[in-house]
């Protein structure tokens, strides 16, 4: 190939910086575009959605009685499960940071007994911290799943 002839593909190759900002531009406004048009779609479905609640409620007088009662029984549920949240999440991180410690308290053994005692008791402590963890889940679940049973019977008739 003759010198020329690689100076002439080389300007070809080079794209002009406004050519490169009009393709960010450009690109950018198509994003924007994609974006305004999901959010449009997510306010049509979302007044679908309200549409058909408010259609099942009833008179405003059923929707107001399902209301307070939502208030006095429901909210106050959803924030005792939200503070027994907060409790397991405290716990767990505890946990977390002591189990990480023991794992850090290996390199400090200063035997061959010591290093597998302190093998040992991380190891116990991870599968005592796996025992609580997985019944604290069950738990949770199980209240879950019996709150909202509640919910449905409660609310359930006059929404089916």
């Amino acid at each position: 190939m003759s010198a020329t002839a690689t100076a002439t593909e080389e300007k070809e190759k080079v794209v002009l910086p406004s050519q490169a900002i009009n393709e960010v531009f450009r690109e950018a406004m198509l994003s924007y575009e994609k974006a305004l048009k999901s959010g449009v779609q997510l306010q049509e479905e979302s007044v679908n959605i309200w549409k058909d609640l408010l259609a099942k409620l009833g008179s405003p007088d059923e929707f107001q009685t399902k209301l307070e009662a939502l208030n006095s029984n429901v909210f106050p549920a959803a924030r005792r499960r939200l503070e027994e949240f907060v409790e397991t999440f405290n716990r767990t991180s505890n946990q977390t940071l002591d189990l990480f410690e023991k794992s850090l308290g290996i390199y400090r053994a200063t035997s061959i007994t010591d290093a597998q005692g302190r093998i040992q008791d991380l190891l116990e402590a991870s599968l005592t911290t796996l025992r609580v963890n997985v019944h604290t889940v069950l738990t949770t679940n199980a209240k879950i799943m019996t709150s909202w049973k509640e919910m449905v019977d409660r609310f359930g008739p006059a929404m089916r």
